[in-house]
């Protein structure tokens, strides 16, 4: 089995090269895609609110974002979970066309809402769809690749994300109307249609049904005890890291347009967006040359000392607007390092015919938490008077993240347990 997991990955990329490349394409592309309907949100908020209930206040502001947010972060939750599973049983193909088909679709009717409670509703249709795309993406990319290259091009992959907060910025720096940003999003439809028409199974999961039902061998479960350490330390690592991702994500676009004057805002909200994504961007890249020398759990506590130091130095002096649009670059970096350091070490962690259910398990009970947290986010903004206190209080879960890899294991080096 060892022998297959080495040897025969790389025979498989040294002869099918076109395929993994279009494979990466087709990911990468679709991954944007979940950017763009994860974010595209914060940059029109203010806008969506005010046309579907009339009202611009802070606190009705608040109110929605939270409440639109957190069905974002649920329905991602329990899409994911969901498809993760389904991809153990059907393959990753049809699971993650179906993901994306979902995401795509999810965007359009976005555009077409007419009410907050219809919002509510597709937001979260959406989210299942986009936390689907980003969790099947990375684990039939990681069973695609030899272990050599692994964590460079799920780094890279993951920068695909917040390729997709920047064109969410650039659409909302030159699209004034939210419904047209929306509907202009959706374009990316035609990815399932790609998806489905060219992509091939990944060898590594057809090779493990082969391998259990030749030696008639029983599936692995996902709570089977071998690997409830490892679930459970996912689970918080992942989760820890998601709570301040979110509450940034969410929130700093409007925080930062907030303490600028009207008529700069709107700019101002796109920039922020624009640099947080810029900075994970930057962040991604450094995953595989730190997850190669420190190792996957050396890399991971780099990105949360980052993000522990730089939200302090963001959210607890007065800083100008262009300031904050300059940090957030930093501020996205670690995150980025730290979100692409995770997405490469949890699959490694656990067997082909589980490797779907359990890494969406990891990546998505934390958004549970998130949830709750960012419609906690809008009566803590009020409570608090001001966004930036609010945001920093969900930074101090990145110190949850930093002590539990104390106790997790190290994967650098290993071939994914077929």
């Amino acid at each position: 089995m060892d022998e297959y997991t080495g040897c025969d990955y790389l025979c498989w990329m040294r002869t099918d090269k076109a395929s993994s490349g279009l494979l990466f394409l087709i990911a990468y592309v679709a991954t944007v895609t979940a950017g763009v309907a994860s974010s595209i949100f914060s940059a029109y908020l203010p806008l969506i609110v005010t046309d579907l209930t009339g009202q611009s206040d802070t606190a009705t502001i608040g109110q929605v974002g939270s409440t639109a947010g957190a069905a974002f972060l649920l329905g991602w939750a329990v899409g994911a979970v969901f498809l993760g599973a389904v991809a153990d049983r059907i393959g990753r193909k049809r699971a993650f066309t179906l993901s994306v088909a979902i995401t795509s679709l999810g965007i359009i009717a976005t555009a077409l809402v007419p009410n907050v409670l219809a919002l509510v509703v597709v937001r979260f249709i959406t989210g299942g769809g986009a936390g689907s795309v980003l969790l099947l993406a990375a684990v039939t990319i990681a069973e695609s690749w030899s272990t050599l290259g692994r964590a460079r091009v799920i780094g890279i992959l993951v920068n695909a994300f917040p390729v997709g907060l920047i064109v969410s910025g650039l659409i909302g720096s030159v699209v004034d109307d939210w419904r047209t940003a929306y509907l202009l999003g959706g374009l990316s439809v035609v990815l399932a249609v790609a998806a489905w028409t060219w992509l091939k199974e990944a060898p590594v999961y057809a090779h493990s049904e082969t391998y259990h039902r030749d030696r008639h061998l029983a599936r692995e479960q996902v709570l089977d005890a071998a690997y409830r350490r490892d679930l459970i330390v996912g689970v918080v690592l992942f989760g820890s890291m998601l709570v301040g991702l979110w509450a940034v994500f969410v929130w700093m676009p409007t925080w930062v347009g907030s303490l600028s004057g009207d008529g700069d805002a709107q700019w101002y909200r796109a920039m922020t967006s624009i640099a947080l994504g810029v900075g994970n961007v930057i962040g991604g890249f450094g995953v595989g040359p730190l997850s190669d020398r420190l190792g996957r759990r050396g890399s991971a506590m780099v990105g949360y000392i980052g993000c522990m130091i730089t939200t302090l130095v963001i959210f607890l002096p007065d800083h100008l607007p262009d300031t904050l649009v300059g940090l957030a670059v930093v501020l996205g970096a670690f995150i980025g390092l730290n979100q692409g350091t995770l997405m490469g070490y949890v699959p490694e962690l656990f067997p082909t015919l589980i490797r779907g259910a359990a890494s969406a398990i990891c990546f998505n009970v934390g958004r549970i938490a998130t949830a709750a947290g960012v419609i906690a986010g809008g009566f803590l903004i009020t409570l608090f008077g001001g966004y930036h206190y609010a945001i920093l209080g969900f930074g101090l879960a990145y110190a949850i993240g930093f002590v539990t890899l104390l106790l997790a294991r190290e994967t650098r080096g290993q071939d994914l347990p077929v």
